[in-house]
């Protein structure tokens, strides 16, 4: 009986490894287009770190990486230097945490909190980067000039509104700082967000944090949770000329401190995925403007022609209130001056209240002004007369604005340095 069923498991595992590489060889053919060498330039590329000095902070240009971890925080003190001195902690742990080495060098005393948390040791920086911002109400709060900045807030810089169909809940809404961490790696993006709060006590305490993740190893432009390529017609990364016009903010838009900066606009989206998994393929690409698969326009062949909004091959027309068509009627000049660079991310979380999938896009996007930019853009989505089909399966509940400050050119600089002049 043992000797029989010695023989059952030895066949078996003979079976199981033979199926297993069966399986990895029609796994390695689906994948050929990713060959042995493109497979080595991706590890190195998991290997690189970004440099955290530079005239603009990194995280709004770099190409896009896979995983987000966005914090909000409240100030808690009111003593100007101590929020100066945490900047200036942050962009010296910014530097190093960017670089992949550890916040603390020497050896740490047994009887103290260790100054590194430690849970990225071992692990490559996956392109880490880091973004900071401020929000309207680092400047003033509830008619108080709280650390003697309010003469220095943008006009622009205000609290986001409440359009038509939100829901913003208070608990992920606004904050004083907001701090973005990009890394293709989930805990990189963690572990920097834990160890900058970490510092921030007494100073600072979170107010909101939200995740989001993109593809991994796909190629082009990502899709989100309704299927749809999503970023189709942003600007090219490398498009100086457009960055300069649409994105940084200069000197001749009256904000001396924020040169170099920009404006960072946050809509925590939650996309009501049951629902839109009910309706048909044809009504899933007149809602969007865009067919599903290709991403190309309803006009068009490619995902990177231009639409023109004529009849397609079967006289269809795309609709007048479709996502593409509202968020970019292309009307020539003023559709270009309000252009903005989207760096969103999809998030998937546990069940909401009510047993449905707490699931949508973190929208992120940056401006160089967001009222002629990112409102007039949403004011067109979210018209009562006529609004983007869309609305119907989203319900916005959170984000924020902020205006982003220039970055740290030199090593002795700190972040928010002008602004705190």
């Amino acid at each position: 009986m043992s000797n029989k069923m010695n023989r059952r498991a030895f066949l078996g595992m003979t079976a199981a490894g033979a199926a297993g590489v069966v399986l990895g060889d029609l796994l390695g053919k689906a994948n050929s287009g990713f060959s042995g060498d493109s497979e080595q330039a991706s590890a190195a590329t998991v290997n690189e770190t970004l440099d955290f000095y530079g005239v603009h902070q990194t995280g709004i240009v770099t190409p896009q990486q896979n995983c987000v971890n966005v914090a909000a925080f409240d100030v808690t003190t009111d003593n100007v230097n101590e929020l100066r001195e945490l900047f200036r902690k942050w962009t010296d742990m910014a530097a190093s945490l960017m670089a992949g080495k550890p916040l603390a060098i020497e050896p740490q005393p047994l009887e103290f909190p260790p100054t590194d948390t430690g849970e990225q040791m071992g692990l490559q920086t996956g392109k880490l980067s880091l973004t900071f911002g401020v929000g309207a109400t680092l400047f003033e709060k509830d008619g108080a000039d709280r650390f003697g900045l309010r003469s220095r807030k943008p006009a622009g810089l205000t609290e986001m509104p409440i359009f038509h169909k939100d829901s913003l809940e208070d608990q992920l809404t606004h904050g004083d700082i907001i701090v973005q961490a990009c890394s293709d790696d989930p805990m990189v993006c963690f572990h920097a967000i834990r160890n900058l709060a970490k510092e921030a006590r007494g100073v600072a305490h979170l107010r909101w944090q939200q995740t989001g993740q993109l593809g991994v190893k796909s190629e082009g432009t990502k899709r989100n949770l309704f299927g749809f390529k999503d970023g189709t017609a942003n600007p090219a990364l490398q498009d100086e000329t457009f960055m300069n016009k649409n994105v940084w903010v200069d000197a001749s838009d009256g904000v001396p401190w924020l040169t170099g900066g920009t404006y960072m606009v946050l809509r925590r989206i939650q996309m009501r995925i049951e629902t839109w998994d009910q309706q048909t393929y044809a009504q899933q690409e007149g809602i969007i403007g865009r067919q599903k698969v290709s991403g190309a326009p309803m006009d068009g062949r490619k995902e990177a022609d231009v639409p023109n909004y004529a009849e397609d091959a079967q006289g269809k027309v795309t609709p007048l209130d479709s996502h593409i068509r509202l968020s970019n009627p292309r009307t020539g000049e003023n559709s270009e001056r309000e252009r903005i660079l989207r760096r969103g991310y999809n998030f998937m979380e546990t069940l909401d209240s009510v047993g449905r999938m707490n699931a949508g896009l973190l929208f992120v996007c940056y401006n160089r002004n967001i009222q002629t930019q990112f409102e007039a853009i949403q004011k067109r989505l979210t018209n009562p007369k006529m609004p983007d089909q869309m609305l119907a399966y989203t319900e916005t509940k959170g984000g924020g604005y902020f205006a982003v400050l220039p970055g740290v050119t030199a090593k002795g600089g700190y972040l928010g340095q002008a602004l705190f002049g």
